[in-house]
Order: structure tokens, then sequence, then C-alpha cells
């Protein structure tokens, strides 16, 4: 397979680990994975946890919005026990005790998950807790909501910025280059990759990264569309696929 595209675990290794733990982020690295994608939100207290969902019920011993609670009360619930009791120790983490975690020059993909409900100046935050890690690490940010990637390029203009999209633009190229924001990667849902959209992007200097791919027919047909990244909750089946067409 020619042009080995970036490796980027979706929640961390999602499939063996509980999702957006420090388990699931360094297990991705032991298996091979370029980086990982992780979520946040923010707490009540001002605080950037690491969970993907705005309520707790599905992924912690806690009922409730995310965003109702401090970090504190966070880091009481057990964020592993609802995946296996060997994991039950694993807690909601903050964002700042996560990126220390990864190595220089590792992809972390911070998506900002805003709306259904929505956190004031989250844009802001995000910006200021990956300033000092932006020469560190290939740092990301995404979101699907696109106002608050604009919030992030005014704080802080150099990180990287990823456009994310799960339904059919007509013209996604054309549609970013309207932005009032530079964007670095389009984050597309992958049955929506084409050749044509990859090399589109390319033409206009943007990447393309395809989520969420884990079955080998899906990662074959990104790859040949040329993706430049691939966002999987099996990051060592993945990487071990690719060494083997090397």
């Amino acid at each position: 397979m020619a042009g080995r595209p970036s490796i980027v675990a979706h929640r961390g290794a999602s499939a063996d680990a509980p999702e957006n733990t420090r388990a699931a982020f360094l297990l991705a690295m032991e298996q091979g994975a370029d980086g990982v994608e992780l979520d946040v939100h923010l707490t009540a207290d001002g605080r950037l946890c690491v969970i993907h969902d705005h309520v707790l019920d599905r992924t912690t011993t806690g009922t409730g919005l995310v965003g109702s609670k401090t970090m504190a009360e966070l880091a009481g619930l057990s964020a592993g026990a609802w995946f296996s009791s060997r994991h039950a120790g694993e807690t909601v983490p903050e964002l700042a005790d996560v990126l220390p975690l990864f190595p220089a020059g590792a992809v972390v993909n911070v998506e900002i998950k805003n709306g259904p409900v929505w956190y004031d100046r989250i844009g802001s935050a995000v910006a200021e807790r990956l300033s000092p890690w932006k020469h560190k690490l290939s740092l990301i940010v995404s979101s699907f909501d696109h106002k608050v990637l604009e919030e992030v390029h005014r704080r802080e203009p150099d990180l990287c910025l990823g456009l994310l999209y799960e339904a059919v633009l007509y013209d996604p190229v054309g549609y970013l280059r309207r932005l009032p924001y530079p964007v670095g990667s389009l984050h597309v849902w992958h049955h929506l990759v084409t050749s044509e959209l990859v090399h589109a992007a390319h033409a206009a200097g943007v990447k393309v990264l395809a989520y969420t791919a884990d079955r080998e027919e899906d990662v074959r047909r990104l790859v040949a569309c040329g993706a430049d990244g691939i966002i999987t909750n099996a990051p060592g089946a993945v990487v071990r696929l690719l060494r083997a067409e090397v």
C-alpha cells in the first residue's frame, strides 16, 4: 500500500480499553498508533475533562450532565467499570493530565464537544490549555461546531484546525475556503471519503482524516483513496494490516 496514512486511535484504543481513559491512550501508543483522538467538555468549575457524551450515564458510574459536575466530582467516578472490572479504577481524566502521556510528535486530536449542550468560551479554554504543547505534540483541534473553531483560532492562531462533518457537503473544499479561519484538515465520515475529495483537498493544501474505520475493507479503500489519516477504534489491528502490506 502506497502512502501510509497516520493511524489515530479513536478515543484511544477503545476496542480494547474503556474509551477516553488513560488506559485507552497508553494502550493506543503501545499498539503503534501515531496518536489519539479524544473529546473534551467544560466542567462546572471551568476545567476541561475528557469524555465523549454530554451525559455521564453510558461510560461512568455517575448520572446527569457532564457540565454540571466539578472536576473533583468527575474524578470520583469510575469511567472503566462499564467496560470491565479490571478497569474499574479508571476515572474521567482532565485534559491537563492526559497531554503529558504522549511522546514528542504524537498526533493529539482534541475534539470540542459543543452542542446540543453549549459551553461558554470552551474554544478559548482549549486553545489556552494546548498552547504550551504546540511545539511538542502534533495537535489538531476539531469540532462539528465550526463556530467554536473560529474562537480557537482567535485565541491561538498557530493551532491546526480540523473541520468535522458527517453529512454530504456539496462542495466541502469550497466551504472551508469561505470560512474566516484557516483549516488544516477535513475530518470526514469514512463512507464519504473518495479519491476525488482527497485530490480536491490536497490541491487546497488540506489533509483528509477519515473516521471511524475498523474493518479491513474500509481501511484498504481509504488507503487507496489517499486519505492522510485513519481514525479507528482498533489501532493495533490497523497498524498490523498496514505493516503487512509494506
